[in-house]
């Protein structure tokens, strides 16, 4: 009876409606969940300062809004951004109940997305044991059997509970682009990146805490060129990671970008930020280290460009639980 009522509640989180089966829940609750994986920076709804996307603010200093605490508040807006472009289309799906059942194996469609009915969709789940593997398809409506190609496929292991356990899902941006699917936020970002990108990868745990999920770009080059990891404890304390591989400064080469953001529960946090690669110098590293209280104000500021840091290390927050 425990386990029915675990089903359940982890199908109303997804908006389950319709007749379901035990089994059928059991596979719905092995895809990803976006309450499950989304980055949650404190401050999300009142940010430091006010500024339209892309947008650069005057030089600061110990006292005024942390440009380091906005840029991780942009990563977390962007991790989640690719998060809801992945994860809405299956949500959809999930309204209804599977039109195939067998042993071992569930599907889902073929249903449309839209009220413009371009495109339909089907979901294909088969479970051995413990292990889901999932491909969600696409096809333009009227196109018939030959018409379907993969959207994204994904893979969980489940482990100690409802909705827990090891996944991996891709996005195939290149063939979504190819075929004229939109991908909501990613489209958004323009044709020209678009066509640079080939896949979006997604690697989460939920087993056990920290909770951590790692996100990646890869170019067509099969490059990484951006890449965010993310980690929660259950105390609040929360970790981000970001990557990103770009011309930073003058000269003809790219640099790679490396900042890792900590805060805790109120919103206080510390940043460190690398620039290594390209044009710096050979063997060196451009740094800088910045913290924040829990107004998202500066408190302290060192460059390794500059001998005089800004304020004090001591107003830095203890992140020491989320490790070195």
């Amino acid at each position: 009876m425990r386990t029915l009522w675990l089903l359940l509640l982890g199908c109303a989180a997804s908006a389950c409606v319709g007749n379901f089966s035990n089994d059928d829940l059991e596979f719905l609750n092995a895809l990803p969940a976006r309450e499950d994986l989304m980055a949650r920076l404190p401050g999300s709804e009142e940010r430091a300062g006010t500024r339209g996307p892309g947008q650069r603010v005057a030089r600061l200093a110990v006292g005024e809004a942390s440009q380091f605490y906005l840029n991780t508040h942009d990563a977390s807006d962007i991790f989640n951004a690719g998060l809801d472009a992945l994860l809405s289309r299956l949500e959809l799906i999930q309204t209804e109940p599977p039109t195939t059942r067998a042993l071992g194996k569930r599907i889902w469609g073929p249903m449309t997305l839209d009220a413009s009915g371009t495109h339909e969709v089907r979901l294909l789940m088969t479970r051995k044991g413990r292990v889901f593997d999932y491909r969600l398809e696409v096809r333009r409506t009227g196109s018939g059997e030959a018409g379907w190609w993969t959207f994204l496929e994904g893979i969980f292991q489940a482990d100690g509970g409802l909705r827990r356990g090891t996944g991996a899902v891709h996005l195939q941006i290149g063939a979504a682009v190819a075929n004229g699917f939109d991908l909501g936020w990613i489209s958004e970002q323009g044709q020209e990146w678009l066509s640079t990108q080939e896949r979006l990868d997604i690697v989460y745990q939920t087993r056990t805490l920290p909770l951590r999920v790692e996100m990646n770009f890869v170019s067509a080059q099969a490059k990484r060129e951006f890449q965010y990891t993310y980690r929660q404890l259950p105390d609040g304390l929360g970790e981000m990671r970001f990557f990103l591989r770009a011309d930073l400064l003058p000269g003809e080469r790219r640099e790679d970008l490396s900042v890792l953001s900590r805060w805790t529960r109120d919103g206080a946090g510390v940043a460190r930020a690398e620039v290594t690669g390209g044009d710096v110098t050979e063997g060196l590293e451009e740094t800088q280290v910045e913290c924040w209280d829990t107004g998202f104000q500066l408190t302290y500021r060192q460059r390794s460009w500059n001998a005089a840091p800004e304020g004090s290390p001591e107003a830095c927050p203890d992140v020491s639980a989320l490790g070195p």
